[in-house]
C-alpha cells in the first residue's frame, strides 16, 4: 500500500511512542518514511531511540492503521489534519527544535502567535482574580490567549476570554475525541467556535501523564511569550515556561506573598530571570516588542539548506544568517524529514 507522504507522517504519528525526535532518527536511517513503514522488526531496532517494545508496539498496530480512517475520523469531529508537509502549517510552531509532524486542530488557528496565561490547578481566589484580569486584558488588545485547558488557571483564563469574545487557543493533553478533562467539553465547544483547539495526539492515543510535557512545548510554540500567573514549585506551568525560555521567548510571573506555597514557582521564576508584572499594562510593552520579528517569518530554508549541505554546523549556521539557534535547529529537522519521505 502507497501513500502520500503526508499520509505516512499522520500514520507513524498515530503510533504510541514515535513523535518527532524519534519520526527524525527513523526517517534518517531509512531514508524515507514509506521505507520505513515497512521496515521489519530487527532493522527497526538500529535506530537510536527504538527499542524492543516500541518496535514490537509499531508491527503490533502497523496492519491495523489507516491515515485514510484518521483524516475521517478527524473530519467526522469537524476537525482537520495539518502535517509538517502543508503549508497551513502554523510558522510558529516551526520555531520548535522539533515540531509535532502532525497538528489536530478544531477551529482556525491564529495566524499569529498569542499569549500563554498559565498556572496551578489549584489557584486562590487571588490567583483566579488574576488570571481573569490579565486575560481579559490581552483579549482586549486582540492578542490570541494560549492555555492548556487544564483545571484552575487555564480554565478560567479560557473562560475571561470566551465571554469576552477573544481569540482563545486550547493545546490538548488528550486526543479531540476523548477530552480531558471531561468537564470542560462545554467550554472547549466555545473555545473551538471563536478560536481553536490543537493536539497532536491521534485518535488511537490514550491520555497518560507523559502527553502533558509535550502539550507544554506545544503551548510554549504557540506563544510569543509565557505568563506565569500563580505556580508552585512543581507546577506544570514552569515547564511550560522552560520551553518558552529554551525559545528565547519572554517570560512573565505574577509575585504573591513569599509564604505561598503556590508561588514559590513563580518566585523562582523572578529568580531566574522572567519579568515581575503587577498589572497587565506591564506586558504591552515586551509583547509589541516580540510582535515585530515574529510576522516575519523564518529565513528561507533554501539558504540554510545551501549551507548545511556544505557541512557547515547549527552554530556556524545561526551565525552566518543572523538567526537564533532554536530557529535554525527547527528549520534542519524540518527539511531532513521532508526530504527523506519526499515531501
Amino acid at each position: 500500500m502507497k501513500w502520500s507522504s503526508r499520509q505516512y507522517l499522520i500514520a507513524f504519528n498515530m503510533v504510541p511512542g514515535i513523535g518527532g525526535r524519534r519520526l527524525v532518527a527513523i526517517r534518517n536511517h531509512f531514508g524515507s518514511l514509506e521505507a520505513a513503514w515497512n521496515a521489519r522488526r530487527e532493522d527497526l531496532m538500529k535506530v537510536e531511540g527504538i527499542g524492543p517494545k516500541t518496535a514490537d508496539r509499531f508491527c503490533a498496530l502497523r496492519p491495523n492503521l489507516s491515515p485514510r480512517d484518521e483524516e475521517a475520523w478527524a473530519r467526522g469531529l469537524g476537525a482537520q489534519i495539518i502535517t509538517l508537509s502543508d503549508q497551513e502549517y502554523p510558522t510558529y510552531l516551526r520555531r520548535l527544535v522539533v515540531p509535532p509532524p502532525v497538528l489536530y486542530v478544531l477551529g482556525k488557528l491564529p495566524e499569529k502567535p498569542g499569549i500563554a496565561v498559565v498556572g496551578t490547578r489549584k489557584p486562590s481566589r487571588v490567583g483566579i482574580a488574576q488570571a481573569r484580569q490579565f486575560s481579559a486584558y490581552l483579549a482586549s488588545k486582540g492578542i490570541p490567549v494560549v492555555s492548556g485547558l487544564a483545571r484552575g488557571i487555564d480554565y478560567f483564563a479560557h473562560e475571561q476570554v470566551v465571554q469576552m469574545g477573544g481569540d482563545a487557543v486550547a493545546v490538548l493533553g488528550s486526543n479531540l475525541g476523548n477530552l480531558y478533562p471531561s468537564e470542560h467539553r462545554v467550554l472547549a465547544k466555545k473555545i473551538a467556535e471563536q478560536g481553536a483547539l490543537i493536539t497532536e495526539f491521534s485518535s488511537h492515543c490514550s491520555t497518560v501523564p507523559g502527553n502533558f510535557p509535550r502539550r507544554n512545548r506545544v503551548i510554549a510554540g504557540c506563544s510569543r511569550g509565557v505568563l506565569v500567573v500563580q505556580a508552585g514549585a512543581k507546577s506544570g506551568a514552569i515547564h511550560t515556561a522552560d520551553w518558552a525560555l529554551e525559545m528565547g521567548l519572554d517570560v512573565w510571573a505574577i509575585p504573591g506573598e513569599i509564604s505561598d506555597p503556590l508561588r514559590q514557582g513563580t518566585h523562582r521564576l523572578i529568580k531566574q530571570g522572567a519579568a515581575l508584572v503587577s498589572e497587565p499594562a506591564d506586558l504591552l510593552d515586551s509583547t509589541e516588542a516580540v510582535a515585530g520579528p515574529l510576522s516575519e517569518g523564518i529565513t528561507s530554508r533554501s539558504s540554510l539548506e545551501e549551507l548545511f549541505e556544505a557541512g557547515l554546523h547549527a552554530n556556524a549556521i545561526a551565525a552566518a544568517l543572523d538567526r537564533p539557534i532554536q530557529e535554525v535547529l527547527a528549520e534542519i529537522s524540518l527539511f531532513q524529514l521532508q526530504r527523506g519521505s519526499g515531501i
